[in-house]
C-alpha cells in the first residue's frame, strides 16, 4: 500500500477502501440546531400522590391483617363527588386553557364497601368517565371536576357513527386519546373489544373512532374511523397538534397546522407508527377530491421522511425492546417548545420482569429518530412493587422481584403492598392475590420544569392493583455539548480497545449539525495524521487520536500508539466545548477484521488484489476463495509490532511475533505474513485450508488470548 493512500478519501487497496466506507455510516439530515441530550436519573421516578378514589390505597391498605386502614385523602375526592372508586388508562390533553382528562373502565362504590363508606347504587359497568382541571403545577395537587349525570360522573358514550355503526364502550373499549382542535374536543376511541365473559377481552378486533365532546352540553357525537385491526398501525391512536412551523418548511402536508397520529396496532404487541393530516381534514379524513388526507410514515429517504396513502406502507418510528416481538400497549407524546424536542412516554418491555415499564424517549422531529428510549419506571427497580403496586407470588420461583418484601420474607405463597380494590370478578381478579403491574402512562405536558440543567417530567399511570391511577416524577440531566454513549473497537464492536486501534464513539452532539465527513487531503499537515477535524477531536488516556470520520452521533478514531491499560477516560471535544469523560476498557489488544458493508464477510483479496467474497456481495468484482490458496486479510487492533509506531505517522510497519492462530471453518491455516502495513491496518497472507467444503465459513484469528469477533465469514468455493 503507498504511504498516501491515507491521505485520500479512501484506502487505496480496495479491499480496505470498501471495508472503510464501513466505518462511516450515512448520518441523516440535520436541523441546523444543537438538540440537548438528556440523561434519566437513577432513582428519581417516584410517586407523588393517588389521582382517583377519596383515600390513597397505599395507606388504606384494607387487607386482612390491617382491621383498621388509615385515609390519606385524595386531592379529587372522585368516589364522594363522582362515584368513581377507580379506573385506569389515563388521558390528559389541553382545551382552552384547562386540562381535561379522561380514564377507561371505572369502578364506583357499588359491591366495594370494604373499600369505602359512600353509598351510591350506580353500576358504572366498564364505562368511563371525564374530568377537567385547572391544576397548574403538579405540586399542588392534580384537582379532578369530573363532568356529572346525576350522582355519578359523566360517562363516555358516543353515539353510532354516521353509518350506523354502534360505538361499544364495553370491557377495554375506552377513551385513547384527545386533542383540542379550533375549540372542539376530539377523542379517539378504542373499541371493538370482545368480552370473553372471564372478566377479559379479546382485543384484535379493535379499531379506532374519532369522536367529538361538546362541554356545555355534556354531549357526544360520532365521526370517522381512524384505523382497524387485523392490519391497522392505529387502533390504540394519540393525537397532537403539531405548532405552525415545527415540522419543517415546507412542512410534509398543509396547511399547517397539522394533526399528528401517533399510533399502536394489537394491543400490547404493536411497535409506534405516525401518520399526520392537515387539521382541517382531520374530522372527515379525506381532502378535497374525497381521497384520504392522511399520510403515513414510510421511512426516510436522503435525511427526509417519505410518506405514503395507504396504511400498509408504515413503518415504526419507535420500537420495543424485541421489535419483531413488540408489546407496547399505550403511549403518550408532546412537543417541548423550550427544549424544541417531542418527547414520548410509552409502555413495553414486557419480555422480562427487569425491562418491563415506562420508556421516555425523545426527539427534534416526531419521525425520529428517536433517541435509544431509557427505562424511567420498573415496577421493582423502582420500588413500585410493595409500596403502591400489589405484589403477590404464589411460588418461590415466582418471586421475580424479592426486594420488595420485608427483608428475610421468602417462603410462597406471599405478598407485600396494598391490596385492592381490584376491578371485575374477585375470584379471578381476588385482591389478595392479583399481582398489580405499570400500565398506560399520560404525559401532563403542562406539570413540565426546566430548572438549569435538570428536566422534571410529570405523568400517570395505572397499577391494576389497587386499581388506581398515580402522579409520577422523572428527572433528567440535559447537556448541551458532546455526550459519548458508546466507545468499541469499529469493527468487531468490542468495548475493549487498544492502542493504535480503529475505535467508533457514539453519542450525541459529537461534532457541528449537519457535519458528516471524513478526513480529506487538505486536512493532512506536515505528513501527519489529523488530530481533528471542523473542530472535533478527541482524546484517549490525556492523549490526542486521529480523527478519521465525524457526525453528530458517530466519531471514528485511530488511537493513540502509547500503552493502555484497565479503565482509561475517553473526552470528545466539539469547538471547544468537551464531553464529560467516557471510561472505556483497555488492553493490549482488541482484534477484530475488517468487514465489507459492515459484516459479516471479512475485507479480504485475492494475491493478485481482486476483492475476494459472495459473487452477490460486489457483482462483477467479488468471487470466493478457492481451497489451498493463499489470500490477503485485513485486520485491526492486533497491536505492537517490531518496529515502534510514531503517533500521527502516516506510514507504519512492522511484524508481529509470534503469528496470530488464524482458523478457517474450524481448521487451523498456515499464516505466512502478519505485518502492520499502515495505520492501524494489518495484513494477514493466509492458506486457506485444502479441506474446506463450499459455502460461507467462519474465520477467526486469535492473538495473546484474545479473537476476532464472531460471525465474521469468508466464502469458499472449488
Amino acid at each position: 500500500m503507498s504511504t498516501a493512500s491515507l491521505i485520500t478519501p479512501f484506502f487505496a487497496w480496495p479491499a480496505l477502501a470498501l471495508a472503510m466506507i464501513s466505518l462511516a455510516p450515512r448520518a441523516g439530515a440535520q436541523s441546523g440546531k444543537v438538540s440537548p441530550v438528556l440523561t434519566y436519573i437513577p432513582g428519581s421516578s417516584v410517586k407523588l400522590y393517588q389521582v382517583n378514589g377519596d383515600c390513597d390505597w397505599a395507606e388504606w391498605d384494607a387487607t386482612i391483617t390491617n382491621k383498621t386502614p388509615t385515609c390519606k385523602p385524595t386531592a379529587s375526592q372522585t368516589a364522594t363527588k363522582a362515584d368513581v372508586l377507580g379506573d385506569d388508562v389515563p388521558v390528559a390533553f389541553e382545551h382552552n386553557g384547562e386540562l381535561i382528562i379522561t380514564f377507561g373502565d371505572t369502578i364506583g362504590a357499588a359491591g366495594y364497601s370494604a373499600w369505602t363508606t359512600v353509598q351510591n347504587p350506580f353500576l358504572w359497568q366498564a364505562h368511563d368517565p371525564i374530568a377537567r382541571s385547572s391544576t397548574l403545577n403538579a405540586s399542588d395537587g392534580l384537582l379532578l371536576n369530573f363532568f356529572l349525570n346525576g350522582t355519578h360522573g359523566l360517562e363516555v358514550l358516543p353515539p353510532p357513527q354516521p353509518g350506523g355503526m354502534p360505538v361499544n364502550m364495553g370491557i377495554d373499549d375506552v377513551p385513547h386519546t384527545g386533542v383540542s382542535l379550533n375549540g372542539t374536543i376530539y377523542l379517539g376511541i378504542k373499541t371493538g373489544s370482545v368480552a370473553l365473559g372471564d372478566g377479559t377481552s379479546d382485543q384484535s378486533h379493535d379499531y379506532s373512532v374519532l369522536a367529538t365532546f361538546d362541554e356545555t352540553t355534556s354531549t357526544f357525537t360520532s365521526g370517522r374511523t381512524v384505523s382497524a385491526l387485523p392490519n391497522g398501525h392505529f387502533a390504540g391512536p394519540t393525537f397532537y397538534l403539531a405548532p405552525a412551523g415545527v415540522l419543517g418548511a415546507p412542512p410534509p402536508v398543509s396547511p399547517e397546522p397539522v394533526m399528528l397520529i401517533f399510533g399502536v396496532g394489537e394491543f400490547r404487541a404493536s411497535n409506534v407508527y405516525l401518520s399526520i393530516i392537515p387539521s382541517t381534514e382531520f374530522a372527515s379524513g379525506v381532502d378535497q377530491s374525497g381521497s384520504s388526507a392522511t399520510r403515513y410514515f414510510s421511512g426516510m429517504s436522503n435525511g427526509q421522511p417519505t410518506w405514503s396513502s395507504s396504511e400498509s406502507n408504515a413503518v415504526p418510528i419507535v420500537t420495543d425492546l424485541d421489535p419483531a416481538n413488540p408489546t407496547i400497549g399505550n403511549a403518550s407524546v408532546f412537543y417541548s417548545q423550550p427544549l424544541g424536542l417531542w418527547f414520548m412516554v410509552y409502555d413495553g418491555g414486557r419480555g422480562s420482569p427487569s425491562t418491563e415499564g415506562m420508556y421516555v424517549t425523545y426527539a427534534a422531529q416526531p419521525w425520529g429518530p428517536w433517541s435509544t428510549p431509557q427505562l424511567v419506571f420498573n415496577p421493582c427497580r423502582d420500588k413500585g412493587f410493595g409500596n403502591f403496586i400489589f405484589y403477590y407470588y404464589p411460588t418461590a420461583a415466582q418471586n421475580s422481584c424479592p426486594g420488595a418484601m420485608p427483608a428475610g420474607v421468602t417462603s410462597a405463597p406471599n405478598s407485600a403492598g396494598p391490596s385492592g380494590p381490584t376491578i371485575g370478578g374477585q375470584t379471578a381478579n381476588n385482591p389478595a392475590t392479583t399481582r398489580g403491574a405499570a400500565y398506560a402512562p399520560t404525559f401532563v405536558e403542562r406539570f413540565t420544569i426546566i430548572s438549569g440543567s435538570t428536566l422534571k417530567l410529570f405523568y400517570m399511570f395505572s397499577t391494576w392493583n389497587p386499581y388506581a391511577v398515580v402522579m409520577m416524577e422523572s428527572d433528567f440531566n440535559v447537556a448541551y455539548g458532546p455526550v459519548i454513549s458508546e466507545v468499541a473497537n469499529a469493527e468487531g464492536e468490542s468495548p475493549a480497545i487498544a492502542p493504535n486501534t480503529w475505535v467508533e464513539i457514539k453519542g450525541a452532539n459529537l461534532a457541528p449539525p449537519g457535519d458528516s465527513r471524513i478526513w480529506q487531503g487538505a486536512d493532512f499537515v506536515g505528513g501527519s495524521m489529523p488530530a481533528q477535524l471542523d473542530g472535533v477531536s478527541v482524546t484517549v488516556n490525556g492523549k490526542p487520536a486521529y480523527v478519521y470520520y465525524i457526525s453528530p452521533t458517530q466519531v471514528n478514531i485511530l488511537t493513540p500508539p502509547n500503552a493502555l491499560s484497565g479503565p482509561v477516560p475517553v473526552v470528545v471535544t466539539n469547538n471547544g466545548v468537551p464531553s464529560a469523560s467516557f471510561t472505556a476498557q483497555a488492553q493490549t489488544v482488541s482484534p477484530s477484521f475488517f468487514v465489507f458493508n459492515g459484516g459479516p464477510y471479512v475485507a479480504a483479496t485475492h494475491a493478485n488484489g481482486a476483492l475476494l467474497g459472495p459473487a452477490s456481495l460486489y457483482p462483477g468484482s467479488t468471487t470466493p476463495a478457492k481451497p489451498g490458496e493463499i489470500i490477503v486479510l485485513y485486520a485491526n487492533g492486533f497491536g505492537q509490532t517490531s518496529t515502534p509506531v510514531i503517533g500521527g505517522a502516516i506510514v507504519q510497519s512492522g511484524t508481529l511475533s509470534p503469528l496470530p492462530v488464524i482458523q478457517i471453518g474450524g481448521a487451523p491455516s498456515t499464516v505466512q505474513f502478519a505485518a502492520l502495513v499502515s495505520p492501524g491496518e494489518f495484513q494477514f497472507n493466509v492458506v486457506v485450508p485444502a479441506s474446506l467444503a463450499n459455502g460461507d465459513q467462519p474465520i477467526t484469528a486469535t492473538y495473546g488470548g484474545v479473537s476476532t469477533q464472531s460471525g465474521a465469514l469468508l466464502t469458499i468455493h472449488n
